[in-house]
């Protein structure tokens, strides 16, 4: 999933910023490889950096594509040093390593590349720890400064869960409040919650906290299950711009197909599974966020990205108008729109019963 998603994200910035470095960074990078999986997050990002080149070819506008590498571990660290150098990566990639904590490897990375922390050059972080601890919420709010910047988070919601039942034993009050950069969790968690509503509550805390970064308006959680039902862990991205959210539902759909996973929505009350190519059990949600109002494409997108599974509001729309006829109204500049298209420069407004 991740590799697909670089991929993406390499080829659009490699296009249009002109001149500009490109950062991707591998927190809690590990190893490189694994007894189960060969191929670590380390060695997707360098391949999907050196595929988005040849893609590009002479697109390619920006600057080089700097991949940072952050791990504590001295034996994981070395191991993935020596993988890392196993892989020919080409001229306009550079890597970077750090065995590091999390946050001294970031302090050590912005002196070595400082531009996309300090003059909005493009930054994808994926954040993967080893449990619930290691990465302050204070941290992830800087990451998230620049409109340039993304982030993909691993968060482990039994950990945090765990963190909280413990009590004064794992030291919880300062371990949940420097997850969640306050104290609100007070207030929202209880020890008497079954674990499924407590991991949630956890999530919708988390993605609440993003949200009051500034600019970061696109964020959406997938929980991962595996085939047999089991949680496996959520997956947490944000961004300021839609595309980002847009290409990132793109590659976890591509999972989606193959069966080996799959999603939820994770609300708080109830999980409910969901696949990519069925609209018809989130279009009323649609619905009922704008029934009786106009709501234009981006308003309509912005909450398709959100709250739904998709990328685009447009087949929960074509459920609406021709499935239910919830729409009262489509004003559109096309006199020849058919009934359940709806083309997004061509649509001015739609209107819900």
């Amino acid at each position: 999933m991740l590799r697909a998603y670089l991929v993406a994200w390499f080829q659009i910035l490699g296009r249009s910023r002109r001149g500009q470095d490109l950062l991707y960074v591998d927190g809690f990078a590990g190893p490189g490889e694994y007894s189960n999986y060969r191929t670590g997050s380390p060695i997707a990002a360098l391949s999907a950096a050196k595929e988005a080149l040849e893609l590009t070819g002479s697109d390619w506008i920006a600057g080089k594509i700097h991949c940072a590498f952050i791990e504590a571990d001295t034996d994981r660290c070395d191991h993935l040093r020596q993988k890392i150098e196993s892989v020919e990566s080409g001229r306009d990639i550079e890597t970077h390593w750090y065995c590091e904590e999390f946050t001294n490897g970031l302090r050590k990375l912005k002196e070595d590349v400082p531009r996309p922390f300090t003059a909005q050059h493009p930054l994808f972080v994926f954040i993967d720890p080893f449990g619930a601890t290691g990465v302050p919420f204070s941290v992830v709010r800087r990451l998230l400064a620049s409109p340039c910047s993304e982030v993909l988070i691993n968060l482990d919601a039994d950990g945090i869960g765990r963190i909280f039942h413990a009590g004064e034993r794992a030291a919880y009050e300062q371990n949940l409040s420097s997850i969640f950069d306050g104290d609100e969790w007070k207030t929202l968690l209880d020890t008497n919650d079954p674990s499924p509503v407590l991991h949630r509550k956890v999530l919708q805390l988390y993605k609440n906290k993003l949200r009051t970064i500034p600019n970061v308006r696109y964020v959406f959680a997938f929980e991962m299950r595996t085939s047999a039902y089991a949680l496996n862990y959520y997956l947490v991205f944000a961004s300021q711009h839609p595309l980002g959210l847009e290409k990132m539902k793109e590659a976890m759909r591509r999972i989606d197909q193959t069966g080996e996973y799959c999603f939820s929505d994770a609300r708080v009350i109830q999980s409910s599974l969901f696949r990519f190519d069925e609209p018809h059990q989130h279009s009323l949600d649609l619905y009922n966020s704008f029934r009786g109002k106009k709501g234009t494409y981006d308003e309509l997108r912005d909450f398709s990205l959100n709250e739904s599974p998709f990328p685009n509001p447009k087949s929960m729309l074509r459920d609406l108008e021709v499935e239910r006829d919830l729409i009262e109204e489509v004003k559109s500049t096309d006199p020849r729109r058919r009934k359940g298209t709806f083309n997004e420069k061509k649509l001015i407004y739609v209107k819900f019963r």
